[in-house]
């Protein structure tokens, strides 16, 4: 019974969700950090213009750094001086502080609501300059700008790409009095701001996935008495649907290619998974049993993928061999383990994982089979890992609101995502984008 609820995702998990009061931007709030931190100094960007910025870059760039958990930013109070060119860097300054790197920017305006923008990193211990970016830009592409920077710069010291430019889907609920409810899927900066609306409905939408061109986002939407998957295509709005005669589709997972879309279907009774492939317009049943297998999701490399299931019994992850059209269960800690997502490395595993009756977003490193729980909150769901491995955003509850939360893969770093427009779930983080 649990399971079935899984099928259509209105699992006991995403049904309390569901039965929350709903709330543009989210607000991220740094909970928990590492104990140690790079020490780094964003001078404030000098501005010759006379008019006021819409984005200030270098708070961005701050905000940006602070949310991993790994960096100590240095107050601009507390700086001896703050130079905005390279001529005005005293290095010994810097090393008296304590500070490991150095951020120096200045703007410029141009004709036609340009920008040109300067930005250096420096190496404070080593007195280099480690890069420096020079380019012209519209003066509202300057948010964008900060992002790319950011990234920029977080793998210039971590060795690490960044995932500031990367965005994130989720869906919000709001009352609009007795049992009518409006349902929204948004997509919104990595750092909750910018929230957009893509697609609406009066009835709940689930299942949010991203194409691995980061171009389309696969969802299901109950219309009338059942499930229908749906593919919105980002840059024109298109909206199309995979629909069996009869029965309910849910659970949407695109290959890594783009060719196939992995899926679960009750059109044959029992919810199986299915593999609809773009180029031909059909679908092939992957799994066949009595139980119910739902909750597919690709690996990196195309050739398995994972899913829930319950012939052990409960629901557990499985994973299947295309190749040898073979199943072997992963999991086996914990009373239910579901909703199982890949981190892009193929490595690691992340997913729901009930312990005492409580419900964790676990990771499992798949050589040594080892689960560590991430999460201490009591209804966490729908884990979605960032395309550099690093991150993962997931839902959960604060004051009985649905909220976002985010968590690093190794447990060190913890942030939630106040919001303005009530409950927020179903997240997806997408891939790198262009």
């Amino acid at each position: 019974m649990i399971l079935r609820r899984i099928f259509t995702s209105l699992s006991l998990l995403s049904l309390l969700l569901l039965m929350l009061p709903a709330q543009a931007d989210l607000e991220i709030v740094v909970t928990k950090g590492y104990d140690t931190k790079t020490r780094i100094a964003v001078v404030p960007f000098y501005w010759s213009g006379t008019s006021v910025l819409p984005e200030r870059i270098e708070n961005t760039l701050t905000n940006n750094l602070v949310r991993t958990g790994r960096f100590e930013p240095l107050a601009p109070s507390e700086m001896l001086s703050q130079p905005s060119t390279e001529e005005g860097i005293y290095f010994r300054d810097w090393q008296l502080l304590g500070q490991e790197y150095l951020v120096i920017g200045n703007l410029t305006p141009l004709p036609d609501n340009q920008v040109k923008v300067q930005v250096a990193l420096y190496d404070v211990v080593k007195k280099t300059r480690m890069v420096r970016v020079t380019q012209n830009i519209g003066v509202y592409q300057l948010r964008e700008f900060s992002h790319s920077i950011s990234d920029l710069f977080y793998e210039r010291i971590t060795g690490v790409k960044g995932i500031f430019s990367t965005k994130i889907a989720f869906v919000t609920r709001k009352s609009l009095g007795g049992n009518q409810f409006d349902y929204r899927l948004q997509i919104a900066d990595a750092d909750g701001q910018r929230a957009r609306t893509i697609y609406k409905s009066r009835e709940p939408i689930i299942s949010v996935s991203w194409a691995h061109d980061g171009k389309k986002i696969a969802f299901a939407n109950k219309v009338g008495d059942r499930w229908k998957i749906f593919i919105q295509e980002l840059a024109s709005g298109q909206v199309r649907s995979i629909s069996d005669a009869r029965g309910y589709t849910s659970a949407p997972s695109f290959s890594p290619d783009g060719r196939y879309l992995a899926y679960v279907s009750s059109n044959k009774n029992s919810p199986e998974i299915y593999l609809y492939d773009f180029q031909t317009g059909k679908s092939n049943r992957i799994t066949r049993n009595t139980y119910i297998d739902t909750e597919p999701s690709f690996a990196p490399d195309a050739k398995s993928f994972v899913f829930t299931s319950e012939k052990g019994g409960r629901p557990q992850i499985y994973r299947y061999d295309l190749a040898s059209k073979r199943s072997e269960r992963l999991t086996f800690e914990g009373s239910q383990n579901l909703r199982a997502r890949y981190s892009t490395d193929g490595k690691y595993l992340v997913f729901v994982h009930q312990l005492e009756g409580r419900f964790h977003i676990a990771a499992m490193d798949l050589a040594t089979r080892d689960v560590r729980i991430l999460t201490q909150t009591n209804l966490d769901e729908s884990p979605s890992i960032a395309p550099n491995g690093t991150m993962l955003v997931y839902a959960t509850q604060r004051d009985s609101q649905g909220v976002l939360a985010w968590v690093s893969l190794d447990g060190q770093v913890t942030n939630q995502m106040k919001s303005d427009f009530g409950d927020v779930l179903e997240p997806s983080w997408s891939p790198y984008l262009n």
